[in-house]
């Protein structure tokens, strides 16, 4: 099996700052697939996007977390402070304690899937801005869009360990020795995935990640994440930007956006994905793959159900 790589850009659309540093990464760089957050006016940018670059994969980054609803406030008061925004930090203590309605919750975010449907748009994949959509309270309302809008993929979070480490199998567990609480959540996210994979969801093998290490826009990170890469599918999202107002109000990581651009155009990470023989691939490339399989291993009498779905 060879090693493929789904490089995906989180955030077009949330605003022309970023989605300025995303179409740069995607003419000059590695990026291969988008998810674009609906509820803010940048959105409207999308269609030009798409008509300049066909082959990229558009998902949807579900945001009922920063800026303003697409619905009425008034009609989902429980996602909104009495400004008519959405909660922001306080997003995910509200939810955990059953604070947010999850009929508003589902509301608002069909709209926003419809917002991006409206414009013509194939939606190719599901993630959700902050990952706020793993915790139990969301996660039924995101696999019933997944599945209402036929939507085949989203995103795994079936990660560990920092991939930009040659040490992965003692990162890890150091990690955890450091930060005993992660591990229940990660075993949490892991029954997730195993959920959603047995409702028919397409996702990567992996979700490879430098975050942990605290160098998300750093050259010689992404190298060694690169070289790291195992056979099979795996993904990375980044989020290039050229910093602007509207991002500095509704976000904590800011200016290392713009190092990011230099990081996915830059000389050395175009040649490092060929040297260590990468395919970069699309959620779209990733869905023809998987159902390939699915319909070989049903022809060959394994009973796994074949899904028309997009």
């Amino acid at each position: 099996m060879g090693k493929y790589l789904i490089v995906n850009a989180d955030g077009f659309g949330f605003t022309r700052g970023i989605n300025r540093g995303i179409e740069e990464a995607v003419a000059h760089g590695i990026v291969t697939s988008i998810s674009v957050n609906a509820n803010f006016d940048a959105i409207e940018e999308l269609t030009g996007f798409v008509r300049a670059y066909p082959h990229i994969s558009v998902g949807v980054h579900l945001n009922p977390v920063v800026g303003r609803p697409l619905a009425n406030p008034a009609v989902v008061p429980t996602l909104v402070d009495g400004e008519g925004n959405f909660h922001y930090r306080e997003f995910s203590r509200r939810l955990l304690r059953g604070r947010i309605d999850p009929g508003e919750l589902s509301y608002e975010l069909t709209l926003q899937l419809e917002r991006v449907r409206g414009m013509g748009i194939q939606i190719s994949h599901l993630d959700s801005h902050q990952n706020q959509h793993l915790f139990p309270a969301y996660f039924p309302v995101f696999m019933r869009l997944l599945e209402r809008y036929g939507i085949s993929c989203m995103r795994t979070h079936a990660h560990f360990a920092p991939a930009d480490s040659p040490r992965l199998r003692l990162d890890r567990w150091l990690f955890y020795l450091r930060q005993p609480a992660r591990l229940p959540v990660h075993l949490f996210t892991r029954t997730m995935m195993w959920r959603a994979r047995r409702r028919g969801a397409i996702m990567a093998d992996r979700l490879l990640t430098t975050a942990r290490s605290g160098h998300k826009a750093d050259l010689p990170r992404w190298l060694q994440l690169l070289r790291n890469v195992p056979a099979g599918w795996s993904e990375v999202y980044c989020h290039p930007a050229y910093p602007d107002d509207e991002l500095r109000r509704w976000a904590t990581y800011v200016e290392e956006r713009r190092r990011e651009i230099d990081v996915l155009t830059s000389r050395e990470t175009r040649e490092e994905v060929v040297r260590c023989g990468i395919e970069l691939k699309s959620f779209r490339d990733l869905f023809r793959e998987k159902i390939i399989v699915r319909e070989i291993l049903s022809d060959a009498g394994f009973g796994i159900e074949q899904r028309d779905r997009r």
